[in-house]
């Protein structure tokens, strides 16, 4: 296997799961913003992240841009969003933001982010303040107004074992 971890984002909680599975798999990093037309040539496979906001991946258009030469790869697709672990969250952005058939052929990790407000341009305070206003669950509306870090190494781990696993079994096949 020949890999590249490739990123994209805005508030550091995708570059710095990037950053550490980069480490954890001894592979090159790239943002998405130094990213060369010869990766597509140079490496078989892809872990590509990529964060969420507001239902729309980051990379949305970059996928679409670049879906014919994505299936010819392997892909890990991570993506960082606040809706790590609803599934129908998860499947809503999935199916609104990548092509049907790069979908398919890509595993994609759900992986939890963080919001700092401090961090935050005005109008992303400002659509999550909206978006916590119109929350009824008091515990979520508290989380929305006041931020959060769910970025922790560990939440990695599925995507590196599988990384690994595929690694292992190519060089047996």
């Amino acid at each position: 296997m020949k890999g590249v971890v490739i990123y994209k984002g805005k508030y550091g909680s995708t570059a710095q799961y990037a950053k550490w599975m980069a480490e954890a798999l001894y592979l090159p990093i790239l943002d998405v913003d130094q990213y060369f037309a010869d990766v597509f040539e140079e490496y078989d496979t892809l872990i590509i992240g990529t964060p969420v906001y507001f239902g729309s991946m980051l990379l949305k258009t970059w996928f679409l841009k670049n879906e014919k030469a994505l299936l010819n790869k392997t892909i890990k697709l991570f993506v960082v969003c606040g809706s790590a672990g609803d599934q129908v969250a998860q499947d809503k952005i999935v199916k609104q933001n990548l092509p049907a058939d790069l979908a398919k052929h890509c595993e994609v990790y759900f992986l939890p982010g963080r919001v700092d407000m401090s961090r935050l341009s005005w109008f992303h305070r400002l659509m999550i303040k909206v978006g916590a206003l119109m929350q009824k669950d008091r515990q979520k509306r508290y989380v929305m107004q006041r931020g959060y870090d769910a970025v922790k190494r560990e939440h990695i781990n599925p995507l590196i074992k599988s990384v690994l696993h595929y690694s292992i079994t190519e060089k047996i096949v």
